[in-house]
């Protein structure tokens, strides 16, 4: 079996090419359900849109994540999670005009 990028041999149990790190066709990578990059959106926030666009980064429920960011205020330490909260919202980019917000059924 030869690797379909750069035409190195590849053993039968290889995931990926030694030369060039592409995966083999034998053993696919599953695509990323996620948004490639963390960034909060226009649509689906509350306050900042922090915990919205984290949630959508990690392909996760957003009201899982404001959960856990209201408990993270009150415990353990209160000030530490408002910074954190703070500085992400200066940090991370927000959404271009352009992005639509999801459709769902």
């Amino acid at each position: 079996m030869f690797c379909t990028k750069c035409g190195s041999e590849l053993r039968s149990n290889d995931k990926f090419c030694s030369e060039c790190a592409t995966p083999s066709a034998k053993f696919p990578i599953a695509p990323r359900t996620g948004a490639e990059r963390l960034s909060r959106p226009l649509h689906d926030r509350k306050l900042a849109g922090v915990c919205a666009g984290l949630a959508r980064y990690l392909s996760v429920d957003v009201t899982l994540v404001r959960v856990i960011a209201v408990i993270l205020l009150f415990w353990p330490v209160p000030l530490m999670a408002s910074v954190a909260y703070l500085v992400a919202w200066a940090i991370v980019p927000q959404d271009p005009l352009g992005v639509q917000a999801p459709l769902t059924a």
